[in-house]
């Protein structure tokens, strides 16, 4: 029965020829292929490394790239949104020049507050003819000045009021008129930077004023 059995076939050797030598050589020789390595194995595992070392180097190349310009375009537009949220926001209609500041910063001085002035030194511009009476007459005095002796509610005064020509633009110059002809119970109409310009072209670079100039206009 031993003989019908299948005898187990060895590389490179002949069953019916097999002995203990020829099968320690076959031993040997599949130990060596194991420790050596299949070849067909080593290639497979060589390009695998290659596969991998490839992706490693495109996903730090490529998606670095993309993640740093996604990062910037986002910090652009964060910046972007900041600057248009702080813009200086327009005016919803016409810039309005505040003459009783305007006055505060230049005029104050002489005139004061109260629009009545220095007795003897500046004359008041509360209830003055000068100040009330014809337009042209303030926007003059503030465009070029006016000197010596002028007649003021009665009194005297004798002094040298200077040219804000130069300090003010047509619509502040507007606006410190309408602030002296409408303060302190002065009830004059207002003027227009429109009056002030046409004003300022006609006179030109002209010297200060004198009462007697102006007093053509009353």
């Amino acid at each position: 029965m031993q003989d019908d059995q299948e005898q187990p076939h060895l590389p490179g050797v002949d069953a019916s020829k097999a002995n203990d030598e020829s099968v320690l050589r076959v031993h040997a020789q599949l130990r060596r292929e194991r420790k050596e390595g299949s070849p067909v194995a080593f290639f497979t595992a060589f390009a695998l490394i290659i596969v991998f070392v490839f992706a490693w180097f495109y996903q730090r190349r490529y998606f670095a790239e993309y993640d740093s310009a996604s990062v910037l375009h986002d910090r652009q537009d964060i910046a972007a949104m900041e600057a248009y949220k702080n813009r200086p926001k327009e005016p919803a209609g016409p810039v309005v020049i505040d003459g009783g500041k305007l006055y505060a910063q230049q005029c104050v001085a002489c005139h004061q507050a109260t629009g009545q002035g220095l007795a003897g030194a500046f004359p008041p511009l509360a209830g003055s003819e000068w100040v009330t009476g014809a337009p042209e007459i303030p926007i003059k005095v503030l465009l070029a000045g006016l000197g010596g002796e002028i007649q003021v509610k009665g009194q005297t005064y004798n002094g040298a009021m200077p040219a804000f020509g130069a300090v003010f633009n047509d619509a502040e110059i507007a606006a410190v008129t309408n602030y002296i002809r409408t303060s302190w119970d002065n009830g004059a109409e207002e003027v227009t930077e429109e009056q002030v310009a046409a004003i300022r072209a006609d006179i030109g670079a002209r010297g200060t004023w004198t009462a007697a100039e102006l007093a053509e206009h009353f």
